[in-house]
């Protein structure tokens, strides 16, 4: 009888990724419906899930997260110098500045897929519903 370590077999076990399930739309309809009975019967419900919902920044906040990166950055850059010398500076100074540019792509393109996704949810919640072939 051949065991499972004789054909290769480590003892791992595959754990799948965990994915939300993917709803159909007659699933979606349904949850869709209970949320609004929901909210008929509970008319507070909708302010305690509006309540938790990730906030935007502010600018100030945006402002003041500028303020501190760029000066945790310059004195990143500063140490790099006086322990490593001017090269080390130099690096350093690359990476901060790449890293910055990195942030700022990001966030910009953040922005436009939130966008995209909000336009997308309405079209499909919209009492109409969207247009079928």
């Amino acid at each position: 009888m051949s065991r499972p370590h004789d054909r290769g077999y480590d003892g791992g076990v595959s754990v799948p990724e965990s994915r939300p399930p993917r709803l159909t739309d007659a699933e979606r309809r349904q949850l869709d419906d209970l949320e609004q009975r929901l909210l008929g019967q509970f008319p507070d419900l909708g302010g305690r899930f509006a309540r938790t919902e990730a906030a935007e920044p502010t600018p100030r906040e945006v402002r003041l997260a500028r303020l501190v990166f760029a000066v945790l950055g310059a004195l990143l850059v500063v140490f790099a110098g006086v322990v490593g010398g001017l090269g080390a500076a130099a690096a350093v100074l690359v990476a901060v500045a790449g890293t910055f540019g990195l942030l700022a792509v990001v966030g910009r393109n953040l922005a436009r897929a939130r966008a995209a996704v909000e336009a997308t949810t309405a079209r499909r919640t919209s009492p109409t519903g969207p247009a079928e072939a």
